[in-house]
């Protein structure tokens, strides 16, 4: 076979993984302030006019190809048709304390805007660790050309932007709880992205505990706290995830769908939400309609009678908008809303009842496997254990309130394991006392330190000491 039949194959080879993706990349170069720059530049195949322009400044000594490696963010223009643009800083370091990168950034929307005809009320910019400073750092001068911020992973904290903004401000900040550079307590994360909400004058303050946003394959969990202006629509947002991979002051793709997902639903202009397209509409109608199902179907049982009340407000709202159209957006959000409400709160009264119950049978368990055992059933929190079932016997009017669901659940569970624990204790000490092989077993007290002897005895505070 001649070379040139075996490159042809080649190139035949690569065409179909090259089309998969949909999109294709640039590098295009700038002259500023005398220098050429440069920028690296991802467009969908088809891209329409009037497309959102996204922006992603990268970290200290790194490049707009190491930072597009790492958050992968490219990867979704061929769906979402945006141009996606990772800008080069002059060197290893951005400007954080001038204006040079800040006009650089401009330039940067200018040339877009010229070459790809954006639409300039929806540019958004992102950036990672020093990027996210320059973001911080450019916030207050950009807010008439960036309609959302996305930094990650990093702050300015040498700056307090929030007292510098003269316009309401939606940023999300996305940062792993165990950064080992922008240190979560040693620069209070959260008190700063907090000053953005305060001077957003929020109304609503929200917290998702043991939060998931999904990328590719691989999870994390987190928490996501909001504070939100209901009357403006302005939102911040603090994402704090346990990052588990090596690393943790690194570019994450697991966060790309997270950020994107939030910016595209702000614009400059007067009406600042971006208002969904008819098949996003129709789509989150159609899941928001198939959860609702769900949720009514799986609590036809018995022990979720308490919940009956919730189960026929949803089913209200099931045949009221069974087999729903419209050739208009907007005419989806109310019954979305609607189905979503009710849904939610049957399935967290679902929950609170599956956890409760769950909690009963663990302590019955426990109750009625050692009743016989004069050395468990004495014990103290066996005892209260007694108590506590008996007490958290609860009545049909308190299983309907999901407060006190949760704190009997809660409790019966704390007592458990607490009684688990201590007869782990008992008898773990037990088995070493009377092993003839004790003599032989490094012993240890409470405090860790090393001790010689041939025998272990319990003493007030369950201390163990050597004889």
């Amino acid at each position: 076979m001649t070379k040139k039949c075996i490159l042809f194959l080649i190139l035949l080879l690569l065409l179909p993984v090259a089309s998969m993706w949909g999109y294709k990349m640039q590098k295009i170069y700038i002259t500023h302030s005398g220098k050429q720059r440069s920028m690296l530049v991802y467009t969908p195949d088809k891209l329409p006019d009037n497309s959102p322009l996204f922006i992603t400044t990268h970290g200290m000594g790194g490049s707009s190809e190491n930072q597009a490696e790492h958050d992968l963010m490219y990867e979704l223009v061929d769906t979402a048709r945006f141009v996606m643009c990772y800008p080069n800083a002059d060197g290893d370091y951005w400007d954080i304390s001038g204006t040079n990168d800040q006009n650089f950034i401009i330039k940067v929307i200018d040339e877009c805007a010229q070459r790809f005809k954006i639409n300039r009320n929806r540019v958004y910019w992102s950036g990672f660790s020093m990027g996210s400073m320059l973001l911080f750092h450019c916030m207050p001068n950009m807010l008439d050309k960036i309609a959302a911020f996305a930094p990650t992973s990093g702050i300015q904290f040498s700056e307090s932007p929030w007292t510098k903004c003269t316009k309401k401000v939606n940023v999300m900040e996305c940062i792993a709880y165990n950064d080992n550079a922008f240190t979560y307590s040693k620069y209070n994360i959260r008190g700063y992205m907090e000053n953005f909400g305060i001077m957003n004058k929020y109304t609503k303050n929200d917290t998702i505990t043991g939060y998931r946003t999904k990328n590719g394959t691989s999870w994390f969990d987190g928490d996501r706290e909001m504070w939100i202006n209901e009357d403006t629509g302005h939102e911040v947002v603090l994402y704090s995830y346990r990052y588990s991979g090596n690393g943790s002051h690194t570019p994450v793709a697991e966060n790309s769908y997270e950020i994107w997902n939030f910016c595209k639903r702000f614009q400059l202009g007067p009406n600042m939400i971006v208002g969904p397209t008819l098949e996003e509409a129709i789509a989150s109608f159609n899941d928001a309609f198939a959860v609702a199902n769900d949720i009514y179907n799986n609590t036809t049982d018995d022990k979720y009678s308490t919940a009956e009340l919730l189960r026929t407000e949803l089913k209200e709202q099931i045949d009221k908008y069974n087999g729903f159209e419209s050739a208009d957006s907007s005419a989806y959000l109310a019954p979305t809303r609607n189905l979503t409400e009710a849904a939610n709160a049957l399935t967290v009264r679902k929950t609170n009842l599956d956890n409760y119950y769950a909690a009963r049978e663990r302590v019955k368990t426990l109750i009625d496997q050692y009743a016989d055992n004069p050395a468990c059933n004495t014990r103290p929190y066996y005892l209260r254990m007694v108590t506590l079932y008996d007490f958290y016997d609860l009545s049909q009017q308190n299983m309907t309130n999901d407060s006190k669901l949760e704190t009997a659940a809660k409790t019966l569970n704390e007592t458990a394991d607490m009684f688990e624990s201590d007869l782990e204790f008992s008898l773990s000490v037990r088995e070493i006392n009377t092993s003839s092989d004790s003599r032989n077993i490094p012993l240890y007290d409470i405090s860790g330190r090393r001790a010689t002897g041939s025998g272990l005895r319990i003493v007030k505070g369950k201390k163990i000491y050597v004889k």
